[in-house]
């Protein structure tokens, strides 16, 4: 954490007011859930600029705050937050954005001996980075990332918690061209894990190849450890080779046996320092597995206890909105509901099919940034009907309507429903569900499935 003069510093700001020795608890950007002595950031955004909530924060007890030089009312809030608090610390920077990058690099040079984890791919990025996390917080202590901290705006936030870790688990992602190269100078990794390349964000990439150079962009600033995991079961990550700047390793479904799924949980077997070793993970999804197979590998690098491995792979909890199972009075609700891709809806209609029940209830919504290929990945989609067995098909969203039609070559079409109002869709589950059924949600988060999901509950 950087004290007022190194933020000063950092950002070629001006102290304002406040004790330049003075160190926040905690940098927040949303004053909603700014707590006393946090250290607000207000950004300007399309629609709202946070400046206008600075003296509601200030209420509430922020140590202090950042404020643009050419913001209009900047001379009445800061009288007025010296008024509210006379020792309140305000740095005068050119832009808060900026400001904040700038402060996440000059935090991250501090501590430049602490490794980063730094964890990207079209898929599986957040479970897959707290898998690591639960491996490596056995032995060591971790700064993880927090809620969906992944852009340049969400890791130079975790850069400035970075203070006296053994290590840092950081999630990278990106939906722009050039995204990753300020990512690689913020994050400035020692290992660098690749899930997979997908179609996520296709619709500004364009094409997969696209997607893969761009990820690989992490690894301009490698550093430290020099160490590259990646999916050696994707058709572009495969190609991945050591060099003069890095070294590879490879995970494959190749590498690992006896695969059982339960009804909650996944159990497997695989080499953990060359011993072959059996593995549970209490979660459900084969992706799990490779997510797994990555936290093995970093487990390794740090040259953690087989024990510990094994221990902290079993005490992996999944990420709210991922495959969450909720019980309400004999029916079960999966709750697949963060986001979507091609590749997460297609695993997760696959893996609930594994689950038992009397009847399984597909619903699903449209995914996004899809660009010009949106009709063809959502009407492909519909090809996994051919091998799952989901006794009804629900979809709200235009683009959902087409995967629906495409579906009926698989499925009874008196059983696929296409809805345009979200009340409606409700209304017919809860009219439909029956103890024993299991009800799967998925789709981008922009559908805002979450609170489907949560009203079902509420009301079955």
């Amino acid at each position: 954490m950087l004290n007022l003069k190194e933020l000063e510093i950092a950002t070629g700001g001006k102290i304002i007011n406040g004790n330049e020795k003075i160190i926040p608890k905690y940098y927040e950007l949303d004053s909603r859930s700014l707590k006393e002595d946090d250290f607000f950031i207000p950004l300007k955004g399309e629609k709202v600029d946070s400046h206008e909530y600075i003296l509601d924060c200030v209420s509430k007890g922020a140590i202090g705050f950042f404020i643009s030089k050419n913001y209009s009312d900047k001379e009445k809030i800061i009288k007025n937050s010296i008024k509210i608090n006379n020792n309140i610390c305000i740095v005068e920077v050119d832009d808060t954005k900026e400001a904040l990058i700038k402060s996440g690099k000059y935090n991250r040079s501090k501590h430049i001996d602490i490794p980063i984890v730094a964890v990207t791919g079209s898929v599986g990025k957040t479970s897959t980075r707290q898998m690591i996390a639960s491996v490596l917080k056995e032995e060591k202590n971790v700064l993880v990332t927090e809620k969906n901290y992944n852009s340049n705006i969400g890791v130079s936030i975790m850069c400035l918690q970075i203070e006296n870790q053994d290590v840092c688990v950081f999630e990278a992602g990106i939906d722009k061209f050039g995204e990753m190269e300020e990512l690689s100078e913020i994050i400035r990794p020692d290992v660098v894990v690749f899930t997979v390349i997908g179609t996520s964000h296709i619709g500004t990439f364009l094409t997969k190849e696209n997607i893969f150079n761009e990820k690989t962009k992490l690894l301009d600033n490698i550093k430290g450890l020099k160490k590259v995991i990646a999916n050696g079961d994707d058709e572009y990550l495969s190609k991945l080779s050591p060099n003069k700047n890095y070294d590879v390793e490879k995970y494959s479904i190749d590498n690992v046996g006896e695969i059982k799924q339960g009804q909650d949980f996944l159990e497997f077997e695989t080499s953990i320092y060359g011993s072959k070793e059996k593995l549970k993970i209490n979660d459900i999804g084969n992706h799990n597995i490779y997510n797994a197979l990555c936290a093995i590998k970093v487990g390794q690098i740090f040259n953690l206890k087989k024990e510990s491995i094994i221990n902290g792979i079993s005490s992996y909890t999944n990420y709210k909105g991922r495959l969450k199972r909720i019980e309400v009075n004999g029916i079960v609700l999966i709750d697949d509901s963060y986001n979507a891709s091609n590749e997460s809806m297609r695993s997760g209609l696959i893996t609930v099919n594994h689950l038992d029940s009397k009847r399984k209830i597909a619903v699903l919504g449209d995914m996004f940034d899809l660009g010009e290929m949106s009709d063809v990945i959502h009407i492909k989609l519909a090809d996994v009907f051919k091998i799952v067995n989901y006794d009804y098909l629900f979809t709200l969203g235009n683009q959902a309507k087409k995967m629906a039609k495409a579906a009926e070559k698989y499925m009874n079409k008196k059983n696929i429903i296409t809805f345009d109002d979200r009340e409606d869709l409700i209304e017919k589950i809860l009219e439909i569900a029956k103890k024993g059924d299991i009800f799967y949600f998925k789709a981008s988060n922009g559908m805002k499935f979450s609170s489907i999901v949560k009203d079902v509950e509420k009301k079955l």
